[in-house]
């Protein structure tokens, strides 16, 4: 239908399709720039330390170059596949859900309250859809010279023999009793920051208000859930390789309670080691969440042009 003469064309929404490539697009390079820090924190976060006991990992860049000298440059890149299939994957749900999510709530319910209620959601959704992809990026991560999995069907058909179908879900509960708050906090935050960065013409230039508010929210997001990513990598490495990896103490944890795990940690680690890995995490989550949205963002841009030119 024309628009009316005199009137300003309305911008057509875009359609699911559309939303779930902008996730999907942004997942995947989100995940290239974020790759070796990712494989620090993990590892930091399976590390344990004792009275007598130095840990190997100590900081950013002195683990890189440690990595890149034992292992090769290439190792900071290790679980990139199925790291990559995880970011295209969670970033396409994630996106389609939390927009189809939006449209279901009233009109006059509050505008912070649906953001942050179906970021949670779309979270949690993404977060069970794609979980297998998220244990085999930790997995192939912790991986030394010595390869416990071959490729990602070697590791399909190991896991498969000797854990059950309940292998590919190991850690899941942490996973998604984090990703709730986690989601609901990120696009909750960004949301709120992007309407306030957007008052400032500077900042519209290429999308640096969405780039700048995602960066602040993965960091308020990232810090508030921590504890449960230590406790789901930790659970993630279970079975019978445990002891395969390139760190080779890691504990044995009974059970797969959330509150069980954690009370181990605490008791033989302190409370701190429920932090392990933050440092590099909030460097992770800033441009993660930064590049992210700042990507699905002028994806949404250049699909509103096409829809306009129909």
């Amino acid at each position: 239908m024309a628009a009316v003469s005199g009137q300003p064309r309305a911008t057509p929404p875009l359609s699911k399709t559309q939303n779930a490539v902008s996730g999907a697009i942004a997942g995947v390079v989100a995940r290239v720039v974020i790759a070796p820090i990712d494989v620090v924190k993990i590892r930091f976060q399976l590390q344990t330390i004792g009275p007598s006991k130095q840990p190997k990992y100590r900081g950013i860049i002195q683990s890189m170059a440690l990595i890149t000298r034992e292992e090769g440059f290439r190792a900071l890149w290790k679980g990139n596949w199925p790291a990559e299939y995880l970011y295209l994957s969670y970033g396409a749900v994630q996106f389609l859900v939390y927009d189809e999510i939006l449209k279901l709530f009233p009109e006059h319910t509050p505008k912070d309250i649906k953001t942050i209620l179906s970021g949670a959601m779309a979270g949690s959704a993404a977060t069970v859809a794609t979980y297998p992809f998220d244990l085999l990026r930790t997995r192939f991560a912790m991986q030394g010279s010595q390869r416990v999995y071959s490729s990602m069907l070697d590791a399909y058909r190991q896991i498969i023999s000797s854990e059950g179908v309940a292998g590919f879900y190991r850690g899941i509960w942490p996973s998604v009793l984090q990703i709730a708050p986690y989601m609901g906090l990120l696009f909750g935050v960004q949301d709120i920051l992007s309407k306030q960065f957007a008052k400032n013409e500077r900042l519209r230039i290429g999308g640096l208000d969405h780039f700048l508010s995602g960066a602040i929210a993965g960091i308020v997001g990232k810090t508030a859930v921590m504890p449960f990513d230590v406790v789901r990598k930790r659970m993630q490495v279970q079975g019978p390789n445990r002891k395969s990896y390139v760190i080779t103490d890691i504990p044995k944890y009974s059970g797969s309670g959330f509150l069980r795990c954690a009370r181990q940690i605490m008791r033989v680690e302190g409370y701190r080691a429920l932090y392990k890995g933050l440092w590099p995490s909030i460097l992770k989550s800033a441009p993660n969440s930064a590049v992210t949205f700042w990507v699905v963002g002028e994806c949404r841009k250049v699909f509103r042009v096409i829809n306009e030119q129909k």
